[in-house]
């Protein structure tokens, strides 16, 4: 999966808690959403994140299937604009909502 694209746009995702996550999610191993297994060609890589998991301050790197990653992310291609100054100014000049289309094009293929 190529996400050759502004780092940092995916922590930009709606997650579940981390604290209702079994250990293999938050290791990446399985989907964030749906729990099933993932590996390299079916992973989409949802950047690691710092969050307190169960009351204890850790990292954690979530993955997400396609099918479940697309779901939150056209969402927020939708809803970015509306939170987002380059867009407000100029929308083609925005890094973000262009790695998010082009995230959404190759997870719809």
């Amino acid at each position: 999966m190529s996400t050759a694209t502004q780092p940092g746009f995916l922590t930009l995702l709606e997650l579940p808690a981390p604290e209702t996550l079994t250990a293999t999610q938050l290791g990446g191993a399985h989907c964030v959403w749906c729990a099933t297994e993932l590996h390299g060609d079916t992973a989409v890589d949802l950047e690691p994140r710092h969050d307190h998991i169960k009351g204890v301050p850790g990292r954690w790197c979530p993955r997400g299937c396609r099918r479940c990653t697309l779901k939150p992310l056209l969402a927020l291609v939708q809803v970015h604009p509306g939170i987002c100054e380059q867009c407000t100014d100029d929308a083609s000049l925005c890094e973000t909502r262009r790695a998010l289309r082009t995230l959404a094009r190759e997870l719809r293929r």
